[in-house]
């Protein structure tokens, strides 16, 4: 695999001493994988960078790639993952995989067993069992464990030599401006659970906190300060956002039918949006519209797979 891009944003830790070996699967536009290298900032706090060394990545979307080598600066093979799976290292030290949800989705089609989707976790499994690395963490929905198809997966993560942990998270509690929930498994090789972390705050991140610098200003293609003109929708298209709370969940496929900014008169922009995932202002989605929302829809939150990531660097690693 080959070296980190020079220019990369997040990458100037990779320079230094020898590093934990990273594999990525089911990558996208690199969320997860941010996190686990750190070495960002978001809303005035400072994410230092942890102690990883990207080997593998892996992603179908030619345009999700296009934007993780722009910003994390690593090659991914841009390819079905059948065919990606022939370059997986044989070992690593850390593997990760957001695995397609849609299927046991709330928004999706809930067609667990049946979908196309969901059953790829297969894949990660396969990938663990070859790699063998010291922990693993996949991330899905919670809507996982209430398909009837939950309990197989689950059951599935639960290999032989491996400690494993379930939990749901809700990303506002880990500094997040954005009432997200997912399902994160995590098994640590050896006979001791991982410990998933503590909330990092006590009062959440509010929308308004997250975004109102960004109210008095125009659009701005460079900075992805633009936004749908999707007219209002019934039900989820006429959502509204509460300038004290979180925002509530960013949707990977809504046709431009966004969240509406809690004050003014439009839906949330493309920025303002990145923003509720935790992205950095720094990090660029260089593609169109209906691209950059899948790309942050999909994408799990930088800030909360930072506190995993670092959570595991004490348990597993110390």
């Amino acid at each position: 695999m080959n070296a980190p891009v020079p220019n990369s944003r997040f990458a100037p830790h990779f320079e230094s001493s020898p590093k934990r070996s990273l594999a990525s699967l089911f990558s996208g536009c690199g969320g997860m994988d941010l996190g686990f290298i750190g070495g960002f900032e978001f809303l005035g706090k400072s994410y230092e960078p942890l102690a990883n060394r990207i080997v593998f990545a892996n992603d179908i979307s030619k345009a999700a790639c296009q934007t993780y080598r722009d910003n994390i600066g690593h090659d991914i093979h841009a390819t079905d993952i059948d065919e990606a799976m022939a370059n997986l290292p044989k070992r690593c030290d850390i593997l990760l995989g957001g695995f397609p949800c849609q299927d046991v989705s709330l928004n999706g089609k809930r067609q667990a067993a049946q979908g196309q989707r969901t059953v790829l976790y297969c894949k990660m499994i396969e990938a663990i069992e070859r790699t063998r690395p010291a922990v693993f963490v996949a991330e899905n929905v919670r809507g996982l464990l209430s398909c009837e198809f939950g309990d197989q997966v689950l059951s599935d993560f639960h290999l032989p030599g491996y400690a494993v942990s379930v939990a749901v998270l809700l990303a506002s509690s880990f500094g997040v401006p954005q009432n997200r929930e997912r399902l994160f498994i995590v098994g640590a090789k050896g006979d001791v659970p991982f410990k998933f972390p503590d909330p990092s705050v006590n009062v959440p991140i509010t929308a308004s906190a997250a975004i109102s610098d960004l109210e008095d200003a125009t659009e701005d293609p460079n900075i992805k300060h633009v936004w749908s003109r999707a007219k209002r929708s019934p039900e989820q298209g006429s959502r509204k956002l509460k300038a004290d709370a979180p925002a509530t969940t960013m949707r990977a496929e809504h046709h431009g039918n966004v969240q509406w900014h809690y004050s003014l008169p439009r839906r949330i922009s493309l920025r303002e949006q990145a923003r509720f995932q935790s992205f950095p202002d720094c990090f660029k989605f260089p593609c169109g519209m209906r691209e950059t929302e899948r790309q942050i829809g999909n994408a799990v939150p930088p800030v909360l797979a930072w506190h995993i990531a670092n959570a595991i660097e004490s348990q597993v690693f110390a």
